[in-house]
C-alpha cells in the first residue's frame, strides 16, 4: 500500500480547483449580495439599519412574486416579457372595480383572473408557434402581449390618470406596514415561494420543467409533454405577474398601467443573478430570492447614497451585466470541472 507525500487525506490541487468553481457557482448570488451590503456599509455606516433593511425587503416583495414566475419560465427554456403589462392591467382592473364599489375579494379575484387569462393566451400562442419557431417563441409572443396589455390598461384609466384605491378592506389586506412580519404581503410572498419550491423540487410538473428546459426532445422521449409544460409555465407566470401587480397597487394604493414599468428586466436579472440559466434546465427558487434581495440592496443603497437617478440607472445596468457575466463564467468553469 502506498501513500502520497501529502498524506492520505490531502486533496490534490486539481480537486481543490474543481471544488472552488463549484462552490463559486452555487453561491455566486449570495456573494454579490454580501459584497453590495459590505460596500454600502463601508461608504455609509448608518446605511445598514433596521429601517433600510425593512424597506429593502418590502420593496422586493412584488418583484419576488413576479421573479418566481419568471424563474419557472427560464428553467423551462422560455421567457415572459409581458409581466409588466400584465401587472399594470391587473392593478388597473382591480382598482376600477374597487372604485365602483365591488367588494375587495371579488376585485382582487378579477385582477388575478386577468393574469391567468393572459398567461393562458401566452402559453397557447407559444405552444402553437413552437412548431415553426423552436427557439424562444415566447419571446415573440410576450413582447407583443406586453405592448397590448399596457395599451389596454392605459385606455381603461379615466383621463389617463392612476386609479386611487380607498377601500379600507383592501388596504388592510394588501397594505404595507413598518413591520416586516406584520405585513400581510410578506406572508403572501412566503406562501408563493413555498408552493413554487414544492412544485419545482417535489412534483412531476417540476421535473418536467427541468427536463424540457434541458432538452425538449429528450423530455418528449421519456414521457413529458413539452408543449403542455410550456403552456402551464407561462400560465403560472401570468398569474404571478398579476399578483405582483396587485401587491404593487397595495404598496402605492393605486392601480395604473405603468405600476410595474421595466419589471420584466428586473425579474430576469434577479433570476439569473440567483443562478437560473438563461437557456433553460437550471435554477432554484431560493437562488431567485437571493437575486431579488441583491437588486433590492442595490436600489436601496444607491438611494441612501443620494445618487442621481441617471447615475442609478447606469450603475444598476453595469452591475447587473457584470453579475450575469461573472455568473455565466463561474457556471461554465464549474461545468467544465
Amino acid at each position: 500500500m502506498t501513500t502520497s507525500d501529502n498524506g492520505a487525506g490531502a486533496l490534490s490541487p486539481q480537486t481543490t480547483h474543481k471544488s472552488f468553481w463549484r462552490v463559486a457557482d452555487r453561491f455566486s448570488g449570495l456573494f454579490y449580495l454580501l459584497v453590495l451590503v459590505g460596500v454600502f456599509a463601508t461608504i455609509k455606516p448608518d446605511a445598514l439599519s433596521l429601517g433600510s433593511v425593512t424597506t429593502t425587503i418590502q420593496l422586493s416583495i412584488p418583484l419576488l412574486v413576479v421573479a418566481t414566475g419568471m424563474t419557472f419560465c427560464l428553467i423551462c427554456g422560455e421567457v415572459d416579457l409581458s409581466v409588466a403589462g400584465i401587472a399594470g392591467l391587473a392593478s388597473t382592473v382591480m382598482a376600477l372595480q374597487l372604485s365602483s364599489g365591488t367588494p375587495w375579494p371579488v376585485a382582487v379575484g378579477l385582477g388575478l383572473f386577468v393574469g391567468l387569462l393572459i398567461g393562458m393566451i401566452n402559453g397557447a400562442l407559444t405552444a402553437w408557434l413552437a412548431k415553426s419557431f423552436p427557439v424562444f417563441p415566447s419571446f415573440l409572443v410576450t413582447l407583443g402581449v406586453l405592448s397590448i396589455t399596457m395599451g389596454v390598461a392605459q385606455a381603461m384609466q379615466p383621463l389617463q390618470m392612476p386609479v386611487a384605491i380607498n377601500n379600507p378592506g383592501f388596504r388592510s389586506a394588501f397594505g404595507f406596514t413598518t413591520s416586516i412580519l406584520g405585513t400581510y404581503p410578506m406572508w403572501y410572498a412566503i406562501a408563493v415561494l413555498a408552493a413554487a419550491y414544492f412544485v419545482l423540487s417535489r412534483s412531476r410538473f417540476g421535473y418536467a420543467i427541468y427536463a424540457v428546459g434541458t432538452n425538449a426532445r429528450a423530455a418528449q422521449l421519456v414521457g413529458f409533454n413539452a408543449l403542455r409544460t410550456k403552456f402551464w409555465v407561462l400560465t403560472a407566470s401570468g398569474l404571478l405577474a398579476a399578483f405582483g401587480g396587485i401587491l404593487m397597487a397595495g404598496y402605492v394604493q393605486a392601480g395604473f398601467f405603468a405600476v410595474a414599468t421595466e419589471l420584466e428586466i428586473d425579474a430576469i436579472a434577479a433570476a439569473v443573478i440567483g443562478g437560473t440559466a438563461l437557456f433553460g434546465g437550471r435554477g432554484t427558487v431560493l437562488g431567485t430570492v437571493v437575486g431579488v434581495l441583491t437588486l433590492g440592496a442595490l436600489n436601496t443603497g444607491l438611494l441612501i447614497l443620494g445618487t442621481e437617478s441617471s447615475w442609478q440607472l447606469m450603475i444598476k445596468g453595469t452591475l447587473v451585466i457584470l453579475a450575469i457575466a461573472i455568473g455565466e463564467y463561474t457556471r461554465r468553469r464549474a461545468m467544465e470541472s
